[in-house]
């Protein structure tokens, strides 16, 4: 009897438990080898020296993936690539046998499933290396330092490889020592000097830097800082030296200053005692010469002494001027005198002023005849004839002629006499910008 088939059906449920059993084969299923979505890419300088290092460009595919990179030397166009003997790194350093060449990387990645291979673009043409920077002339700061003041610092003079590029770095130095401190974030080429910094010296450290390397330099240091500028001191007071008499010349001396960098003058004419005095207009010369005018007057010299910051006035010791002893002067009195035509006024309406003067004293007297009303005031005015001028002395009030009085002159007002700048002035209720004037003249 055969028994075949029963082995045979006894086998064919062997292979379905053996197929859910630990014993059974993975069941793979179709192959994926690594494929390159985005190509390597280079970085770095391409200078030789310089070290170029490459991505691994972006892959897909079965994991884990590793990658080799075999570099290539190129033409300047990036092809006709040859494999670099033992460039097989992530880095690679360029070197002279790149110069004017392109360098290209092509990465290796590989999986269970098989390999892929992608090559990057081509890099920049590989310059040949340059210096790093060298000194050849010192930086030298600019400037007054002073506080208050801005200091600047030029870069110096360099060789190596351009571009050069420059940052600063600024110090203050003990006067007398070698120490010195790095200003914190006073980093640019000028900077205004604050007033904690007086009495130190200033540098700057300039780093120099290119794709060579950095050297760094020391400028020169300035003078010790200065306080800040303030308007000039007076030591000692002008003084005038000469003969003070009518046709010499008298000369001024500043005095002795502190700060002061410029001088400038004027002259004045005071009473015999020094005081209520007067501008000379147009005397502003270190010399003056001695006029009539000043006979009987005291001289002196105010001297301005300026500086950026500002300026100060010192004035000498009066110089007397030998008085004169007695001047006469007159004046006669007319409608027709006035700038502004009198109303009403007489034809014939006129006045006499006639008066002497001793030292600085005035003895007058006024006669007048023929006005249109009540005379209420006489003036002295300064002004020569046809122009109107202010009132400096008034004579009388409510006049009745004839009327005699005396006054006392400044130096200024005896001057204006004396040169014949005065004039009388009478007024009356019904012309109360004056009926009758007359100039004053000098008789003797």
């Amino acid at each position: 009897m055969r028994r075949i088939p029963l082995l045979l059906v006894v086998m064919a449920g062997v292979v379905p438990l053996l197929a859910g059993s630990a014993f059974a084969a993975p069941v793979r299923t179709a192959a994926s080898p690594p494929v390159n979505s985005s190509l390597p890419a280079i970085s770095g300088t391409a200078r030789e020296g310089q070290t170029l290092t490459t991505t691994n460009g972006s892959w897909s595919g079965v994991t884990p993936i590793t990658y080799a990179y075999q570099w290539q030397r190129c033409n300047a166009e990036g092809s006709s690539c040859g494999s670099i003997s033992k460039a097989t790194n992530q880095n690679y350093v360029a070197s002279s046998g790149d110069v004017a060449k392109t360098i290209r990387v092509e990465v290796t990645a590989t999986n269970a499933d098989g390999q892929g291979q992608a090559l990057s673009a081509a890099s920049s043409s590989i310059a040949a290396s340059g210096n790093a920077p060298a000194n050849t002339k010192q930086p030298n700061p600019s400037g007054t330092a002073q506080d208050g003041n801005t200091i600047s610092v030029d870069s110096g003079a360099w060789t190596g490889l351009q571009p050069i590029t420059f940052t600063y770095q600024w110090q203050s130095c003990k006067a007398g020592t070698s120490t010195c401190t790095n200003l914190t974030g006073v980093t640019g080429s000028s900077f205004v000097i604050s007033t904690s910094l007086v009495g130190t010296l200033l540098r700057a450290t300039i780093l120099a830097t290119n794709a060579a390397g950095k050297t760094s330099a020391t400028s020169n240091a300035t003078a010790i800082v200065i306080a800040k500028l303030s308007s000039p001191v007076n030591v000692s007071r002008p003084t005038v030296s000469g003969s003070a008499s009518v046709g010499n010349r008298l000369t001024a001396a500043s005095g002795t200053w502190t700060g002061a960098t410029n001088f400038s003058y004027q002259w004045s004419r005071c009473n015999t005692n020094g005081s209520a005095c007067a501008s000379i207009n147009g005397a502003t010369g270190q010399t003056y010469g001695v006029g009539t005018a000043d006979r009987g007057m005291a001289l002196r010299v105010t001297v301005t002494a300026t500086n950026t910051a500002g300026s100060t006035r010192s004035t000498s010791n009066s110089r007397g001027v030998a008085a004169i002893k007695t001047a006469s002067f007159n004046a006669v009195l007319r409608s027709g005198q006035e700038v502004s035509r009198p109303k009403g006024t007489s034809k014939i309406a006129a006045g006499h002023f006639t008066a002497r003067v001793t030292g600085k004293t005035l003895r007058w007297t006024l006669t007048f005849s023929h006005l249109s009303s009540r005379p209420t005031v006489a003036r002295l005015n300064k002004g020569v004839r046809g122009v109107s001028g202010a009132a400096f002395k008034s004579l009388c009030y409510t006049c009745r002629s004839p009327v005699h009085g005396t006054v006392t002159l400044t130096a200024a007002q005896l001057d204006m006499l004396l040169r014949g700048r005065t004039y009388v002035n009478l007024i009356t209720k019904r012309n109360t910008h004056g009926e009758i004037r007359g100039q004053i003249i000098r008789v003797n």
